[in-house]
């Protein structure tokens, strides 16, 4: 064998150069993304089945573990408004809601229960809507037929936040 590497120094370096990709291919982030992928958690559950259905625009990742009950599922979500008499901060809001909605209705629910905590989070130029709620929840909020229970659930289970500039209603009417 070693005569043969002699006599063939190319060969050699392509082996050695293959054997270092191979490596290198190993820790990349696409091996990392499938690695998580083929991970039984029921974070990367709900991940996987929303990748499928999601608007293009969503970005959709888990962080943390469900050994030690951190296991977020992430959501962002860009704004898109085509009404300008509704405020961005109202149309933020409604957005979230529309979209904790969506997930709810489109994760599988055995899953959605074991997920720790969801955030989701509505961003524009302006400003940024997030919502946190666990999972629990949310997979409740699957079985609400009514808008009236669906706004007293959302009251209840998500705790939002943003930073919208405040809009003087005095200077909007002159």
């Amino acid at each position: 064998m070693y005569n043969f590497l002699m006599k063939k120094p190319i060969f050699a370096i392509g082996i050695l150069f293959f054997v270092i990709f191979l490596y290198q291919f190993q820790t990349s982030d696409y091996m990392q993304n499938r690695r998580k992928m083929y991970t039984a958690a029921s974070c990367t559950a709900v991940t996987v089945r929303l990748n499928k259905v999601k608007p293009k625009d969503w970005k959709v990742d888990c962080k943390g573990t469900f050994a030690d009950n951190s296991d977020t599922l992430l959501i962002e979500v860009p704004l898109i408004t085509s009404n300008d008499k509704i405020p961005l901060k109202i149309a933020a809001y409604r957005e979230l809601a529309n979209h904790l909605n969506f997930v709810a209705k489109n994760s599988p629910n055995d899953n959605l229960e074991r997920t720790s905590w969801v955030k989701i989070s509505v961003t524009h130029p302006t400003g940024q809507a997030d919502g946190v709620i666990s999972g629990m929840m949310l997979a409740k909020m699957k079985t609400v037929e009514t808008p009236a229970a669906l706004a007293e659930h959302l009251k209840t289970s998500v705790r939002v936040k943003d930073n919208f500039p405040e809009v003087d209603e005095t200077k909007k009417k002159n």
